[in-house]
């Protein structure tokens, strides 16, 4: 039986620690650079030290590995594994899925490694590499696990709402003059990711709203397999303990789980992002 390993990025996160065929699943790590410092890996740096209010010149950059450096993790990791499940965050919010691609074809490595845009991120994302994950634990081929992560992508709802307006900028999720009037303004925008691309869905004053929007947005569904918060820095309005009494009201046999945003997050949509992602039944996430 071929050996199998999944590999994701590091905006994926992981709402059970301990999920089956974690030890199958490697990192192509990002770095974070503000100023003049960089951090790789993230390390050295904290959420809540990046800059609230910067102009996008200073906003902080999400560093992606290159083609290359992507070329020889994958060639490290088929000295152990015989094939290669690479699940990488939306293709529309950063370019390790293309950098993957391009990798795979550098190594000439088509037929041992398949990647996939999950067209997510954070936990939406690290629900599929724990699915991935079991699955392939449970022995199911690469063409199997890869068909059944396909099949769900469709079933994950991202949604997220900033104020930082400079960080969506700078990552080309609004244009420039739009964040300058929003800014003044004092708005909170709500994206959702369609087909992986973010799209604006209303305007918000403050993260109350967004919590409002939030739980009117999780009202529209009968079933839910997960929901997943994501909280920032600074988001004064936002009631954890209330969201998850209406969650557990609503869904009492869903599974809620909070996550603090990690920093390439805070780097693509700043420090003071909240964000919500559900998982829509049948399709059994792991978590």
């Amino acid at each position: 039986m071929p050996k199998i390993a999944i590999i994701t990025d590091s905006t994926a996160q992981f709402s059970n620690p301990s999920f089956p065929g974690k030890d199958q699943v490697r990192l192509i790590p990002f770095g974070i650079k503000i100023g003049d410092k960089t951090y790789p890996e993230g390390i050295g740096i904290t959420v809540s030290e990046f800059p609230t209010n910067c102009s996008i010149a200073d906003v902080p950059t999400v560093i992606i590995p290159t083609p290359n450096q992507i070329a020889d993790l994958f060639i490290s990791l088929l000295k152990n594994f015989n094939e290669l499940l690479v699940l990488t965050n939306s293709l529309d919010l950063t370019s390790v899925y293309q950098n993957s691609l391009e990798a795979v074809e550098l190594i000439q490595g088509k037929t041992m490694i398949q990647v996939i845009n999950s067209q997510t991120i954070s936990t939406g994302l690290g629900l599929l590499v724990q699915m991935a994950a079991e699955l392939v634990s449970n022995g199911a081929t690469l063409a199997d696990t890869e068909r059944h992560i396909r099949q769900a992508i469709p079933h994950i709802y991202t949604l997220f709402c900033s104020p930082c307006l400079s960080y969506l900028a700078k990552n080309e999720i609004l244009e420039e003059t739009q964040a300058a009037v929003g800014e003044i303004l004092n708005l909170h925008p709500i994206f959702s990711l369609e087909e992986g691309k973010p799209s604006a869905l209303c305007k918000v004053r403050n993260f109350r709203h967004a919590q409002d929007y939030f739980q009117e947005f999780i009202e529209e569904y009968d079933e839910l397999q997960h929901i997943s918060l994501i909280k920032g820095v600074n988001t004064q309005g936002l009631d954890n303990r209330l969201f998850r009494q209406f969650v557990q009201e609503y869904f009492p046999d869903t599974p809620f789980s909070e996550h603090r945003l990690n920093p390439f997050l805070a780097g693509l949509f700043g420090p003071k992002s909240l964000g919500l992602i559900v998982v829509e039944k049948p399709y059994t996430l792991s978590g």
